[in-house]
């Protein structure tokens, strides 16, 4: 019986020692379905990232059948360590977003709202008057016991504010810009988080929201540590102009689908 070779079976650019072909951003967006229109608006979504960091968002919402135009997820820049040659590189990670997590609660038909939110008393902590904790309330149905069960989740300010290192003041930290306009908003949408993820721990699984993660070093898997995250990290600022690699390669998009025309 005669035996195939190996190599018969490989592609030719592999078989002839040939290093495989990358595929272009045109060829990766056309893939996915995406036209220039679409390419464009999600990176104007995603201000500053990388193109390739869009495409992880692409990829993240067809897998998880969400809307990437509803910006249902964030990127997020983190200088991350390698464990073992301790060195030092910047990486996109996608997290969720609390609106991801009540689109996955609603889309159960389970999910019966929430209660009033509940704060704390109010104390002083760096300069800014916030309430101490705050406390949220999600309703589930449970089909089975046919009757409404309740799962609350609690936030303290110290624990889950997002800080960045002081000015002109060596060894202080305060918190950033995002919590000190907003830290009411901030905290809240954590005990949300928390509480959604208690409620609906099948279809949410364990992975921290953005807003949980601000300002907090990232544990990721397979040997990689994240380092503390510079200052505003995350993208907030929505009136952002394109990062010129973004701009560049929509264009050079666009410039390539009307050849082919």
């Amino acid at each position: 019986m005669k035996q195939d070779n190996a190599a018969d079976t490989l592609p030719e650019e592999v078989s002839k020692n040939k290093a495989p072909h990358a595929p272009s951003l045109l060829e990766q967006i056309e893939k996915r379905g995406i036209d220039p229109g679409q390419w464009h608006t999600l990176c104007n979504l995603f201000p500053g990232a990388a193109p390739a960091s869009v495409l992880l968002v692409v990829d993240y919402c067809q897998a998880r059948k969400l809307d990437p135009m509803k910006k249902p997820c964030h990127i997020v820049p983190m200088l991350v360590k390698d464990a073992k040659t301790k060195a030092e590189e910047w990486r996109d990670v996608v997290m969720p977003g609390i609106y991801e997590y009540r689109i996955t609660a609603q889309r159960t038909g389970e999910f019966l709202g929430q209660g009033p939110t509940e704060y704390g008393p109010e104390m002083d902590y760096k300069g800014l008057v916030v309430p101490e904790w705050c406390s949220v309330t999600v309703y589930r149905w449970n089909p089975k016991a046919k009757q409404r069960a309740e799962y609350t989740a609690t936030a303290y300010f110290s624990e889950v504010v997002a800080e960045v290192w002081k000015k002109g003041e060596r060894g202080v930290k305060v918190p950033n810009s995002r919590w000190n306009k907003a830290p009411r908003q901030m905290m809240t949408k954590c005990a949300e988080a928390a509480a959604l993820r208690m409620g609906f721990p099948d279809e949410i699984g364990g992975e921290m929201t953005v807003e949980e993660m601000e300002g907090r070093p990232y544990s990721g898997e397979h040997g990689v540590q994240a380092v503390e995250q510079p200052p505003e990290a995350i993208e907030h600022q929505e009136d952002n102009d394109l990062d010129e690699l973004n701009r560049s390669q929509t264009e050079a998009l666009k410039e390539a689908l009307s050849a082919g025309e």
